[in-house]
């Protein structure tokens, strides 16, 4: 890993690169700004146990994470006298969030549904849904995304990753066995994606809502698009709190003392707000009171020991979490959430305070951290 000045200079360099793209890039839809976010997201979660970020990523993967994405958003924004009405994210018709809007209306699934939840009931068709938006990401963001406006048109500079296949490639080859959909990071970029992830993705949310914003005036209340477009749909979670506060044996998970339903939450553990993650590897139970002090911070060391206890393999609640996931046909998977916590804690500066209970903070000490995460 990079440190000192030098790293410092690098990674101021990376974050002016990636912001000269989101300003001079050519912007028809989201498309590229849901497949940044997503590769952002993907980097995270695969931090590997020695502490690395990836070298390279499956495209398939990022395609993957551009439908979690579009999923909450795929949904109307108001109701008016001519109907619901739904944010425009492109400027042309029949753009990704439309497809995934129309298989919602489709299959009866409204806003409160989560994709966890569409999993379940509809296997077979939300698969081939993905397949397309998949197949459509490889196509024509991912080799676009990396181009800058200038006098002369746009030039590519592929400093975030290198792939090997052309620009809006036939689908048919993108189908065929064999096809090698891989990301190949570009030098230091897996680093900068990982240790800038807290500040380059609201970045980048924050301009995907101005270009929805500009497009959906007729429509948007600003106040709320942010909350919209990017908030996690708690709702869908309630199912998921009495069993998890049974695996919790009836405890909030933070404060530790006996807890009822009525009075409890389910909270993101790597705070939402940070990393948008609802698999059950990343959901606690904790008081209203615990929940609503904890926010958006980093939990203190004592909380991430027993959140690893319980999450990794041969831990003490990972056959529990299992179980639950079977039941509930709700995605756990250990090793994503594992690789987000790397990301969130392994290069956090000295000092940093980490919250260990209502109105208590403490500072983070990075040998244990390196301890807790690191093998």
């Amino acid at each position: 890993m990079a440190t000192g000045s030098c790293a410092s200079d690098d990674a101021l360099r990376f974050a002016e690169k990636l912001l000269a793209l989101l300003d001079s890039g050519r912007f028809t839809a989201t498309y590229k700004f849901a497949t940044l976010a997503a590769l952002i997201d993907v980097c995270v979660e695969s931090v590997g146990p020695d502490g690395r970020p990836p070298e390279r990523v499956p495209a398939r993967a990022v395609g993957r994470r551009v439908l979690e994405l579009f999923w909450s958003q795929a949904v109307p924004y108001t109701a008016g006298p001519d109907g619901h009405r739904y944010l425009r994210h492109s400027t042309q018709a029949g753009d990704l969030v439309a497809k995934v809007a129309a298989f919602r209306q489709a299959h009866g699934l409204g806003a409160g549904v989560a994709i966890e939840q569409a999993r379940q009931r509809f296997a077979g068709d939300l698969a081939a849904l993905e397949d397309q938006v998949c197949v459509t990401v490889i196509r024509m963001p991912l080799p676009k995304l990396q181009r800058f406006a200038t006098n002369a048109g746009s030039a590519e500079d592929r400093f975030l990753y290198d792939y090997g296949w052309p620009d809006e490639v036939a689908e048919s080859r993108v189908r065929a066995p064999g096809f090698d959909d891989t990301l190949h990071l570009r030098l230091g970029a897996g680093e900068w994606l990982v240790r800038l992830a807290g500040v380059l993705r609201p970045i980048v949310q924050q301009r995907w809502a101005t270009f929805v914003a500009e497009r959906s005036r007729d429509v948007v209340d600003v106040a709320y698009l942010d909350e919209f477009l990017f908030g996690s749909a708690r709702s869908s979670l309630a199912r998921l709190r009495p069993p998890l506060l049974e695996a919790q044996d009836g405890a909030c998970f933070y404060c530790g003392l006996p807890a009822r339903a009525s009075g409890t939450d389910v909270d993101h553990f790597i705070p939402w707000a940070r990393h948008p993650d609802n698999g059950l590897h990343n959901l606690v139970v904790a008081h209203r009171a615990c929940n609503n002090a904890k926010r958006d911070s980093l939990a203190g060391t004592g909380h991430l020991a027993r959140w690893l206890a319980r999450t990794e393999a041969g831990g003490t609640g990972h056959a529990m979490l299992a179980e639950i996931g079977r039941e509930l046909r709700w995605p756990a998977d250990p090793d994503r959430g594992i690789g987000t916590a790397r990301a969130a804690y392994l290069w956090l500066p000295d000092g940093t305070l980490l919250w260990d209970s209502i109105g208590r903070y403490a500072p983070a000490d990075p040998s244990d951290i390196r301890a807790l995460l690191v093998t």
